[in-house]
């Protein structure tokens, strides 16, 4: 690559939506799957429990019941709430609703908006993951930049992704 790829993002609600989906499929893909299934087994056990124990003035019947239906649920709604959480922190973020220039070159990566400029080398990246939606850039293993997909040309993802693996 002889010269920087140059980009332009909004950075909003709209394009940062499905950023913290693809974090944690991407981060938290086997601990997901792993929760998911203990949550359907409390769900199903509770279930059982509630058809074949309760209501027969057995009151610890009645209260594992309940309690494991209620734990097996909050389980499924634990992504979800996080999702809302990180939505909530990009909203206070200065550059908030702002478009942003990212200028990707061999040895860093200038990112310049309305609330400033940030100059980030390569190697302060962990990993840059490509996905069907955007790319993540890490910054340890929970902080990352997201950038959606249709704010790059064809085949600039891919050279991205080759510009970090470079360094």
């Amino acid at each position: 690559m002889e010269q920087s790829i140059k980009i332009e993002s909004m950075f909003d609600g709209r394009s940062h939506h499905g950023a913290f989906r693809q974090h944690l499929k991407y981060q938290w893909k086997w601990w997901l799957l792993a929760r998911s299934l203990v949550c359907v087994a409390l769900v199903i056990i509770g279930s059982y429990v509630a058809v074949n124990y309760s209501g027969r003035g057995k009151k610890m019947a009645d209260f594992i019941s309940v309690a494991f239906i209620l734990m097996g649920s909050v389980g499924f709604i634990r992504p979800m709430i996080w999702q809302m959480w990180n939505e909530r922190k990009l909203r206070k973020h200065p550059a908030y609703g702002t478009k942003i220039t990212y200028t990707f070159g061999l040895e860093e990566i200038i990112m310049d908006g309305d609330s400033g400029k940030v100059v980030v080398p390569w190697c302060a990246l962990t990993e840059v993951v490509a996905t069907k939606t955007g790319v993540l850039f890490y910054q340890n293993k929970k902080d990352y930049l997201w950038i959606p997909s249709y704010d790059f040309k064809e085949g600039q993802l891919e050279e991205i992704v080759k510009l970090h693996r470079v360094d």
